[in-house]
């Protein structure tokens, strides 16, 4: 309950300060800091949005508020808030046949710290969110999550936390340090397939699920970040792998394990045309339960005699890529390509010990519809065969496969409605039955205000 409250308290307190703070510096005509600095101080990681247009064209629904929020933006501080809607049905196959309804409340305040008038290089980032509802995740059959936004906000449910909460300080063009509560899904960042909002839905088209066992959603921790030039970006970091998105996190750091790791990301451009190559390596140096018992510890575990043993340390290595195959010369945003992703863990403490995605992508390759987003893919995942056999034989767990089809419609630049469907092939058991493969149907429908 106690951390709960701070999670919430937490929330509104940094949001609203911020916010007040930044009204009275636009009543007093504050005027924004040298647009023209040196060094760390030369680029914004917050470009200012444009939030100018009549009701059916501008890109977000609330507009520009009478002119304050650019007024706002000028001096360093957005602030965000949208809605995520997403219902979904098992319409045949899976555990139960049914639907859910589900959402995300987000809000998100940007703060440029120079342009506030204060250090140059610095940018802090605070994001509150409140999922509510229910999903279909647990009656697809399927282990992954066919509905990611709620899936990763887990465990909270019908309540406001506050995921992410840090500061990015650069002290040269090429040299900066992100320290708070991070945002760890954006290590497995991908142009066609990634967050679950605007792209595809299902969990293992997210992220790669390999890196779950020792990289929570959000967790305390620090990120060193060196950018040689324009196209590498090199990283370091360090955070708690018990972190949770509705604790503050202080109470489990440095208390069981630490995960730390590099990660690198190449932009190149075969042939004029822009793709990404990451790779990313973890180690924990806690103990995890070990996944191949001897089914005499588990029944002396129930029994309160004995406990599960445990091993020391885990590993996990991610491959993640992206690569446009065609743009359109008039205006390269728009075009489609592939995307794929593979991994491989410590099968001695991962239930994920190996996983591979490809797809392929696109925006604004249909004429008239510029800005609309598609996505097909499919995933294989296959589970440690450390699994204790008494437990793999019960649940069937040897490998889960599935796919995605997923079509994003601008219906306005600050409304976006997505049909979807899913095809999920399950390995699990229900008792003795073999679990039938699942198609999922849902509608996901996010506004910008």
């Amino acid at each position: 309950m106690v951390r709960r409250w701070y999670s919430k308290t937490l929330a509104f307190v940094v949001i609203a300060a911020i916010v007040a703070w930044a009204g009275m510096a636009v009543a007093q005509d504050k005027k924004p800091a040298d647009p023209k600095p040196a060094a760390a101080e030369d680029a914004t990681i917050y470009p200012v949005p444009d939030y100018s247009g009549d009701f059916l064209n501008r890109s977000y629904l609330t507009g520009d508020w009478g002119g304050l929020r650019s007024k706002l933006a000028e001096h360093g501080v957005q602030f965000e808030v949208d809605l995520l809607q997403i219902y979904q049905g098992v319409t045949t196959g899976g555990t139960n046949e049914t639907s859910r309804y589900s959402g995300v409340y987000s809000m998100a305040l940007k703060l440029d710290v120079h342009k506030a008038g204060l250090w140059p290089g610095a940018f802090l980032y605070v994001r509150a969110q409140a999922p509510y509802g229910n999903t279909v995740n647990t009656y697809s059959g399927g282990i992954m999550a066919v509905n990611t936004p709620s899936a990763l906000l887990l465990p909270a449910t019908n309540e406001l936390v506050l995921p992410n909460l840090y500061l990015t300080q650069f002290f040269s063009k090429s040299f900066g340090i992100q320290i708070g509560k991070l945002d760890l899904t954006v290590g497995d960042a991908n142009e066609f397939a990634h967050t679950g909002t605007d792209k595809f839905m299902n969990l293992a088209f997210s992220l790669n699920p390999v890196l779950l066992r020792i990289a929570p959603a959000a967790a305390l921790g620090m990120t060193f970040i060196y950018l040689p030039n324009k196209d590498i970006e090199l990283v370091f970091s360090a955070f708690d792998t018990e972190g949770r998105v509705n604790t503050s996190g202080f109470d489990t750091l440095g208390d069981n394990s630490t995960t730390i790791g590099p990660a690198a990301r190449f932009t190149i451009r075969p042939f004029g045309l822009t793709g990404h190559q990451s790779l990313g390596f973890l180690w924990a140096n806690g103990k995890f339960t070990g996944l191949n018992q001897d089914p005499r510890t588990i029944i002396g575990t129930i029994l309160g005699k004995t406990s599960l043993s445990k091993v020391q340390g885990s590993w996990a290595f991610a491959y993640n890529f992206d690569q446009y195959l065609y743009t359109e010369k008039h205006d390269p945003s728009q075009g489609f390509g592939i995307f794929g992703r593979a991994g491989v863990s410590d099968k001695l403490s991962n239930p994920f010990w190996q996983f591979y995605s490809i797809g392929f992508g696109g925006i604004g390759t249909i004429p008239t519809r510029d800005k609309d987003r598609w996505g097909i893919g499919y995933y294989y995942l296959r589970f440690s065969n450390a699994i204790i056999k008494l437990v793999r034989d019960l649940n069937s767990l040897d490998k889960e496969q599935g796919g995605e089809l997923f079509y994003n419609i601008e219906a306005l630049p600050w409304l976006h409605i997505t049909p979807n469907l899913q095809i999920i092939g399950p390995s699990r058991k229900t008792g003795s039955e073999n679990i039938d493969t699942s198609v999922v149907l849902g509608l996901r429908v996010k506004i910008d205000f």
